[in-house]
């Protein structure tokens, strides 16, 4: 059905992707007397909302995240899911404000797994709210179920993560390019695996910073605290050294710089401490933060992304009250021709437990500590502006105290997705 909406969509707009179906006009005539019916727009950007849809056939050789010699005898590794997306967006200006939503539903059929099957969706809705010429930001609601990848999670078995949020980000500038900027938040995550639901949490957030922009350079200093109830632990998990609150304080720099058209480089250094339970006072450990990443457009159709992290965060590869991860990624692009691309790319990975009184070992399949690694490749062809075909083709492997993980992904897909 998916398939046949996205065909019908695609076909609507023919070549250009962007007339609609030449039988429509502009209403002329009148019903009543003195009663003009509407035109209709002419074009789908004039449309006061957008309509998208995907459809996506993959197969995983390793659906469950079994390690190599772990699946119990009889498992079938390997399974094909299907994955049908819905999805529309509307925003509408109310006087100096603009009001947005964006929404997604799809399902998520197993061939095999049929246990496993699931629904998944996305929403954020909110205003993008302006006080006078000089203060701006962003008040929004978020609800998101999507399933969890090789890299994301702990433990075997398919996971499903739901978050929901209410967050606000403002920039009031000042003068001379200095804005004073402040963040806050309140969001929940669940997920529907056992081990997975070790992490569950609730956060608290809240920052604040100054930032200063001159030309093709930003400059940002920012200051937070993270409250993260661990709403999935009891009393029992306090035996493994996991606690049920902790807060994490974060301090950083970060610097961006657009060098030329086609080339941009950013970076941050910081410093990240963590306390169990809720504190203003400053920790007594504070760990050091990093990223480094560069966007590079060799040729007009040739670019190269390149990235590098350490990072001390509430934990999602491993169990613990934090987890420090290192990360590498190179990717690149080529554009063959108008309509064809193709790309590139691999990443590693590197998470362990931190700030954890003892080592959780809490399932055969998992440890303290994992390793990640991945290589992936893609082509992606543009029939028209709004209806492309992608197939995709990825590798990951999980290592954790001599368990090797593999997991091959191929993915077909085709998407309408109008301006």
């Amino acid at each position: 059905m998916t398939l046949g909406v996205v065909l019908t969509l695609g076909a609507v707009t023919g070549g250009r992707g962007q007339e609609l179906s030449s039988s429509v006009t502009p209403g002329t005539g009148s019903l009543i007397d003195g009663f003009v019916l509407p035109a209709v727009p002419e074009n789908w950007a004039d449309l006061p909302f957008k309509l998208t849809a995907s459809q996506t056939t993959s197969y995983n050789s390793n659906i469950n995240s079994f390690p190599v010699s772990g699946a119990p005898a009889g498992t079938l590794l390997g399974d094909f899911t299907t994955t049908s997306n819905f999805g529309f967006s509307t925003k509408a200006n109310i006087e100096n404000q603009q009001v947005f939503l964006d929404a997604t539903f799809g399902v998520i059929r197993y061939l095999h797994n049929v246990q496993d099957n699931s629904t998944v969706y996305s929403l954020n809705a909110g205003v993008d709210w302006n006080v006078t010429s000089r203060c701006s930001g962003t008040l929004g609601v978020s609800i998101n179920k999507s399933p969890g990848e090789l890299a994301e999670q702990v433990g075997t078995g398919v996971n499903f993560t739901t978050t929901t949020g209410f967050n606000e980000t403002g920039r009031c500038a000042v003068s001379n390019g200095y804005s004073f900027l402040f963040n806050s938040g309140l969001t929940t995550s669940t997920n529907s695996d056992v081990i997975n639901s070790l992490n569950d949490s609730r956060t608290t957030l809240i920052s604040a910073g100054i930032e200063y922009a001159q030309g093709a350079s930003t400059l940002t200093a920012l200051a937070s605290i993270s409250d993260e109830s661990f709403t999935g632990r009891n009393a029992s998990s306090a035996l493994l050294g996991l606690d049920s609150n902790t807060d994490f304080h974060s301090f950083t720099l970060a610097y961006s710089r657009q060098i030329n058209p086609n080339l941009s480089v950013n970076g941050s250094i910081g410093l990240v401490g963590v306390t169990s339970g809720f504190s203003l006072e400053l920790p007594r450990t504070l760990l050091p933060i990093y990223s480094v990443g560069a966007n590079w457009a060799f040729t007009p159709k040739l670019s190269l992304n390149v990235s590098a992290s350490r990072s001390i965060s509430p934990p999602t590869t491993v169990v613990a009250n934090a987890q420090t991860s290192e990360n590498a990624a190179v990717s690149l692009t080529y554009q063959m021709t108008p309509k064809l691309t193709v790309s590139a790319g691999g990443s590693v990975g590197y998470s362990t437990s931190s700030f954890t009184a003892t080592t959780p070992e809490i399932s055969p399949f998992f440890v303290d500590t994992q390793r990640n690694y991945s290589l992936s490749t893609g082509l992606t062809y543009t029939m028209t502006p709004f209806l492309s075909a992608a197939l995709n083709a990825t590798y990951s492997e999980r290592v954790s105290t001599g368990l090797i993980t593999p997991q091959d992904v191929v993915t077909v897909s085709l998407n309408y997705r109008p301006y």
